[in-house]
This record gives structure tokens, C-alpha cells and sequence, in this order.
């Protein structure tokens, strides 16, 4: 597999032609908040589609509350839709003075404003935001991405937090751009085209496995309890079911295994056919034999 990229206009002028051969998906820049609008991106998408490189977009947010999110939200989608980017991403490193509340908040906010539109969204954070910013606490995005560098090109220690995407250095080297580039591995259960073809969105995101994981354990629970309490109700209504008067002769037949029931009650009020009673007279004579 080839190289996964991240870019914005600080990779300059991009010699597509060359990095096609070297890239499998490049995931590109189109804003820094609504105030900086990329200078590069329709540049670097015209790119990619000219050499068929597939494609997705992101932002830098910058807000600081659910409305500014919401603004930054619809700005992102309506200036990228037009390009049609196999998916959009959300990059979340800064709080900007905010607090953690309105952080998380805005970042939901802004995920379900990308998935209310019916496109596949990311999820960018970075390790030391992750946890502090609660942002393992955000539901309905499609995939998680995360960096982590050892310092040098080479990839180094993975993210300590389950992910789908690992950006592992910032000092990579690309055919066809000049300076370092961001590269990233896959590190999740997702495969390339899964992020490279528009026919995969029915893959599980990590959030939505791990809640069918405890949904599927809570009705493995709900259905042994319910089994329990229904061979509970079978066995009090068997007990029940014997008049008083023959209470004694009937746990007398039951204990001498004259009566054994079919499995799952012993029936007491249940009609005899003559080839249950001829196996009764049988286990009774049996019982005298020995």
C-alpha cells in the first residue's frame, strides 16, 4: 500500500503528476475555522481528481461554543459538497479558552450536523486532547483519528486509544512535494476502501461495535433470566396444579420415578393415554422387583 497524506497550502505548489504514484488517499485542508479559508485546497482537489486519487477534506475548528460549531459546520460541508469528498473530517486540538463542556458539545454538534447530511465523518484529536477533552465521550462519527509521533519519519510507539487512523509523523517525505508531510497508517478493522469507496459506508464505526457489543451481552442476560424465571413459573405451576387430596400419593409417584413428566413440566392435571399408563404400571412393577 502507498501513503495515506494530510495537507493544507503550507505543502505549497504539489506536483500531483508525481504524487500519484506514491499516494493512496489524501485527506486536504480546506479551512482554518470560517476566517481562513485554505489557499490551496481547490488546487490540491482539482489534483487528485485529475491523477484519481481518492480523496476527503477537513477542517480546523476553532469555536468555542455549540453555535459557533454549528456556524463552522455548515460552512465546512457547504464549501466541500461540491467537490464530493468521500468524507469529512472534523480536526478538534484546541479548546481556544473554552471550557470542556462547551467543547464536547460543540464537537457533537458538529458531528451530527455532518451526519444529518448523510456523509461519512471523522474524527481528528489529538493524544494529549483526547481524554482531558472528553473527547472519548463523542458519539455518531464514523471513524477515529488520532496522532502520535516518535520524532523522526519512522513510525514510533501506536496511540495508547483505540483508532481507526494513526497519524505516526509529521516529517514525512512524498514524490512530488517539497518539505515534510503528515503520513498516516490504518490501524483499526477499517480496510483503504472503506475510507476510498462510497459503497463501504455500511462498515461499524468503533463506537456503534462496542454498543451492539453490550447490547448483544445485556440480552444474552435478559434471556437467561427470562428462562430462568419461566422453568421457575413451570415448576411452582406443577406443584400447584396438585389438588390437596392427592398431594401425598403424587410426590410419592414423583419420587419413585413413576412419574417423570415430559422434560419441561410434570402436568399433574394433564390426560393419560394408555401407552403413558402401561409406561407407569411398568416402572411401578419395575420399583417392586427390586
Amino acid at each position: 500500500m502507498n501513503k495515506i497524506i494530510d495537507i493544507s497550502h503550507h505543502q505549497g505548489d504539489i506536483d500531483w503528476s508525481e504524487a500519484s504514484k506514491d499516494v493512496d488517499l489524501a485527506i486536504i485542508r480546506t479551512q482554518y475555522g470560517t476566517s481562513t479559508i485554505d489557499r490551496k485546497y481547490v488546487q490540491n482537489i482539482e489534483g487528485c481528481n485529475k491523477y484519481k486519487i481518492p480523496f476527503g477534506v477537513y477542517i480546523y475548528v476553532t469555536y468555542k461554543n455549540e453555535a459557533e460549531a454549528l456556524a463552522q459546520a455548515k460552512d465546512f460541508y457547504n464549501r466541500a459538497k461540491c467537490h464530493n469528498p468521500l468524507f469529512y473530517v472534523v480536526d478538534v486540538e484546541e479548546s481556544f479558552g473554552a471550557s470542556i463542556q462547551n467543547i464536547v458539545q460543540g464537537t457533537q454538534a458538529f458531528v451530527d450536523y455532518l451526519k444529518s447530511k448523510g456523509v461519512k465523518v471523522g474524527l481528528y484529536t489529538g493524544h494529549h486532547f483526547y481524554k482531558p477533552y472528553q473527547m472519548d465521550t463523542i458519539k455518531n462519527y464514523d471513524f477515529l483519528w488520532i496522532p502520535r509521533y516518535s520524532g523522526t519519519s519512522s513510525p514510533g510507539k501506536k496511540p495508547d486509544f483505540v483508532c481507526d487512523v494513526w497519524q505516526y509523523t509529521d516529517k514525512g517525505t512524498v514524490q512530488g512535494i517539497k518539505g515534510e508531510v503528515d503520513l498516516n497508517f490504518l490501524n483499526g478493522h477499517k480496510p483503504l476502501t472503506w475510507f476510498t469507496d462510497n459503497d463501504h459506508k455500511e462498515a461499524l464505526t468503533l463506537a456503534q461495535y462496542e454498543e451492539l457489543k453490550n447490547e448483544n451481552n445485556q440480552l444474552k442476560q435478559e434471556l437467561a433470566e427470562i428462562k430462568a424465571l419461566l422453568a421457575g413459573k413451570a415448576e411452582l405451576k406443577s406443584n400447584m396444579a396438585v389438588a390437596t387430596t392427592h398431594q401425598d400419593d403424587w410426590e410419592w409417584a414423583v419420587e419413585e420415578g413413576i412419574i417423570k413428566g415430559d422434560g419441561k413440566s410434570l402436568n399433574p392435571k394433564g390426560a393419560l393415554t394408555r401407552e403413558q399408563m402401561a409406561t407407569m404400571l411398568k416402572r411401578y412393577h419395575d420399583q417392586q422387583l427390586k
